[in-house]
């Protein structure tokens, strides 16, 4: 029962499309060998275990190719390898604690024995019972004599009855991480089959009579990105954005140039039971929609014309067909990267050579470009310098001007200044010269009046040895006379 195969041998793979890069040279990888027709897809497991056991369960796919592969894991039934029992002695049999042995009778009957316990060996013959152990994540198939099929999930372990056991084996159960999911198929007991899916996280441990769904889709054969038909085998569904790789490889310019495309497509799984009914291999669909539409946009342009609008592969609106085939099989196309083209050598040999000759031709021109701004930096320079220059003298004039302006305003508002100040002086000298001539003739005039107030003759008292000449009027009323002394002459 040890070498019996696995019925329950999953895929893991997760449906995982990145071809980041190219698998190591010298490393192989192996994908697993199932069925790729949609009728082998829902064969029961039991149906597939004769495919398994002659395919060797080959390793999955891993998800990255750069990665070495996994060395397969040892072989597990599951059976407990407990110590050896002692040997019957000549009169009794002892059962050890834990242990579980078949008593036969010379009649044939069996007994179970469970130690610890000691019995006697007459007339009988022991059959050592096996043990099987299921730890949490897997589980035990367990098929009985009357055709019956049960699984028991972990943690659980069964004593091995020959009389109603046909074979016990240990399975794993497939772990689903989050964003996966399987599509699971059980037939009732009326026969009917129904399908369901199971998104993770969770452990799917199938139950008799269910199984899953195996996708066998278009995929890179590990040289190149050219996908190749059922090279992606695996029974997970990744539910979040991936990417994929395309070469649309031989495709024909309006001039009849042969050109390979690159691309790289986003898309992102959305509705499973939509993809279920409208396509049995999305990848596939992709490339054909895809290879569509780049053959249509490069049938409209010629290798000139391609080479200026490679802008136009970035934009979705190019892919019409690849997102309405998407859309229909319930996949959602996040963008397309243009990724480059490449030519035949010939082709490409004379695109070189004309790349070559551009490059030469327009470093020339930068380079003649180069010495005439250089010379035109020169010359604008030298102009701005120049005019600075001017500007700077003309500011400096003008400066010199208003300084001398304000120069003169400062000086005849210092002399308007000055002669105001002699005005107001000579003002003041004349009022104050006024004010003491003023008051010396009326001092005068007081005093006179005194002397006229003591009978003295001002007129003769004024006259005094100070006139040159006196006129004197004498005489009262009509009788007046003039009288005129004569000039007095200073002595030689």
């Amino acid at each position: 029962m040890d070498n019996e195969p696995k019925r329950y041998v999953y895929n893991k793979q997760a449906g995982a499309l990145q071809e980041a890069a190219a698998a190591p040279p010298g490393v192989r990888t192996r994908l697993a060998m199932r069925p790729s027709s949609s009728i082998a897809q829902s064969l029961l497991p039991s149906q597939l275990d004769d495919q398994a056991a002659a395919n060797a369960a080959p390793e999955p796919l891993q998800r990255d190719s750069s990665r070495l592969p996994r060395p397969p894991r040892p072989a597990d039934s599951g059976r407990d390898p407990i110590r050896p029992t002692r040997r019957p002695g000549m009169f009794s049999f002892t059962i050890e604690d834990g242990e579980h042995v078949l008593m036969i009778h010379k009649n044939g009957a069996m007994e179970e024995l469970v130690g610890p316990k000691r019995v006697s060996t007459l007339g009988r013959t022991f059959r050592r019972m096996d043990h099987y152990v299921a730890h949490p994540g897997e589980f035990l198939v367990v098929r009985y004599r009357d055709g019956r099929q049960e699984h028991l999930v972990g943690p659980a372990h069964l004593w091995l009855d020959p009389r109603k056991h046909l074979s016990v084996t240990r399975e794993e159960g497939l772990q689903l991480a989050a964003k996966e999911a399987v599509v699971i198929y059980a037939r009732g007991d009326a026969g009917e089959v129904t399908r369901r899916v199971l998104q993770g996280p969770a452990v799917f441990v199938a139950q008799p009579g269910e199984w899953l769904h195996s996708f066998s889709w278009h995929g890179s054969s590990g040289t190149g990105y050219r996908k190749v038909p059922n090279a992606l085998v695996f029974e997970k569904l990744w539910l979040m954005p991936d990417q994929m790789y395309h070469d649309v490889e031989d495709v024909r310019t309006a001039d009849d140039a042969v050109i390979t495309v690159r691309l790289m497509i986003f898309f992102e799984l959305v509705d499973i039971e939509l993809m279920l009914a409208t396509s049995h291999d999305p990848i596939g669909d992709f490339v054909n929609a895809a290879t569509s539409d780049v053959v249509d946009f490069l049938g409209r342009h010629d290798l000139a014309s391609f080479k200026l609008h490679t802008d136009q592969l970035g934009d979705l609106a190019t892919y019409r067909q690849l997102t309405a085939r998407a859309g229909q099989c319930g996949y959602r196309i996040g963008k397309v990267v243009y990724r480059g083209f490449d030519a035949p050598p010939s082709l490409q040999q004379m695109l070189d050579q004309a790349i070559e000759s551009r490059t030469r031709l327009q470093l020339e021109r930068a380079t003649q470009q180069q010495a005439q701004e250089l010379e035109d930096f020169k010359l604008e320079r030298q102009l701005g310098r120049g005019e600075r220059q001017r500007a700077d003298g003309a500011a400096e004039q003008a400066h010199a001007l208003a300084l001398e302006k304000s120069r003169r305003a400062a000086a005849i508002e210092a002399d308007a200044a000055r002669s105001e100040f002699q005005r107001a002086q000579r003002r003041l000298d004349q009022e104050r010269a006024l004010a003491d001539e003023r008051a010396r003739h009326d001092e005068e005039s007081r005093h006179l009046a005194a002397l006229h107030g003591l009978g003295v003759d001002l007129t003769a008292l004024l006259t005094q040895h100070r006139a040159d000449q006196v006129i004197e009027l004498r005489g009262d009323g009509e009788g007046a006379h003039v009288h005129v002394d004569a000039p007095r002459r200073e002595p030689r």
